[in-house]
């Protein structure tokens, strides 16, 4: 189980995400909250251990943005306020739980099975970029709320690039995601792409699925008066 801690004082970091590693669980630790909503939205998280008192941003936004994004991913708040309209003020935010600091460590051990346990039973998070909306459950993707037509392979392609928010995927990568341990050609990842092309620009210009030579593919969401990039 893979755990986000955003936690910007080097101390308790350091302390929490060794504690927790002991206990069998993978930490990805970041200092500034930057990066979090993307992390979020990764999938990759099973869990987020998020402060709010960050050098860079406020974890109640974090924490809010986290859900307006439909993003179902428990987050735990560990923070120095610990007033009631503190804590009442992290819920509305749509945290999970409220951990105050200074805190019993096994007290958050067991905060953390917790939420790890719910997540277990929650559906897949929609993969949501600008009026794109993928939801994984469904296999149903939809722009402005209007279907997108494409086969199984081109929504493979299509969550699996729309999870990396515009960075390059890996050819390789790209091949495990869509056919796994299937043999299949070097090709049959470009012709993919130009399905995937051709199912987006029926309903859109905006989303374009860019080629790296060499290296791979993203998805990049325009803003209406962008050019469309060549690939």
């Amino acid at each position: 189980m893979n755990v986000l801690l955003v936690e910007d004082d080097v101390g308790i970091g350091r302390f929490i995400s060794h504690g927790l590693r002991a206990r069998g669980l993978t930490v990805h630790w970041e200092r500034v909250g930057r990066q979090v909503q993307k992390l979020a939205a990764s999938g990759r998280f099973n869990a987020i251990i998020l402060d709010l008192l960050l050098p860079d941003s406020d974890g109640l936004d974090l924490c809010r943005a986290i859900r307006k994004a439909e993003l179902g991913i428990p987050i735990l708040v560990l923070t120095a306020r610990t007033g009631l309209d503190d804590r009442l003020d992290g819920f509305s935010a749509g945290a999970d739980d409220y951990l105050g600091k200074p805190f019993a460590f096994l007290e958050l051990v067991a905060r953390v099975k917790a939420l790890l346990a719910r997540d277990k039973l929650r559906k897949p998070d929609p993969i949501v970029m600008g009026p794109l909306r993928i939801d994984a459950s469904t296999n149903v993707a939809t722009w402005e709320g209007k279907p997108i037509e494409m086969a199984g392979r081109s929504f493979a392609m299509l969550m699996a690039l729309a999870q990396a928010r515009g960075d390059v995927i890996s050819r390789d990568d790209l091949l495990d995601e869509i056919w796994g341990d299937a043999i299949v050609t070097d090709n049959a990842l470009d012709a993919c792409a130009s399905a995937l092309r051709r199912s987006l620009s029926a309903v859109t210009d905006r989303l374009v699925v860019a080629a790296k030579r060499g290296e791979g593919f993203s998805l990049q969401l325009l803003d209406s008066e962008e050019p469309t990039p060549s690939n």
